[in-house]
């Protein structure tokens, strides 16, 4: 039995969306792709609930990689990890390099390209599963090889992630900061939620045993 810790990436691991950081270097390799990215880009921002926002930022960042190998993309998502970089939450570094002394496993489990998180986590003791975009050979085509690691989705993904291995898992905490990822924090017996007064209000009509770290009132 393998004691595993679930965590989500963007304003969890890290204390804001990463998402404009990839966008910016993206855009930097071919700046003519700016006039689409930013038609999905505002599409995204405007959406009037999280699943529009996903899928609008999925297909920001598959206009952006279409045509693009991961040779292509080794200097940018440098950048983007050095961006990043500077806002992981010390909090979860910390319980990160704990858990690890421990012999738990830590899966970052987001909804954010599997590629570019894998990069900007490579020096840390965890595990991801993300958000993949397809390749025609070694070219991305712009699409999803599956659906959006959103919702739902993180449960089934988890599932398939353990069901490779050989061996069977306890889900000991799960950390989010947003309420969409209830489903994936169900599967553990500590569940922690990042963010402030609204999220408590939320999650506490659905969880009387949550866990809180307040970050603005």
């Amino acid at each position: 039995m393998k004691d595993v810790v679930l965590l989500d990436f963007d304003s969890t691991v890290t204390m804001r969306d990463t998402t404009r950081f990839l966008f910016i270097e993206l855009i930097k390799l071919r700046p003519w792709k700016i006039f689409g990215a930013t038609w999905f880009f505002t599409r995204m921002v405007l959406s009037s609930d999280s699943t529009g926002a996903q899928r609008n930022k999925n297909r920001a960042i598959g206009h952006l990689l279409t045509g693009l190998s991961d040779a292509d993309m080794s200097e940018a998502l440098l950048s983007f990890t050095a961006s990043v970089s500077k806002f992981f939450r010390p909090l979860l570094i910390q319980n990160i390099k704990e858990w690890n002394k421990s012999g738990v496993l830590i899966l970052i489990v987001t909804a954010s390209p599997s590629f570019a998180i894998a990069k900007c986590v490579s020096d840390l003791p965890v595990f991801v599963v993300g958000t993949g975009f397809a390749k025609v050979s070694d070219r991305y085509s712009g699409q999803l090889e599956s659906p959006n690691c959103y919702g739902e989705e993180k449960v089934r993904r988890i599932k398939n992630w353990v069901e490779k291995r050989e061996f069977s898992v306890n889900y000991i905490e799960a950390w989010s900061d947003h309420f969409s990822d209830y489903p994936m924090l169900k599967m553990a017996d500590k569940r922690y939620w990042i963010g402030g007064e609204k999220l408590r209000k939320l999650v506490i009509d659905h969880d009387s045993q949550a866990n809180f770290v307040l970050t603005e009132q």
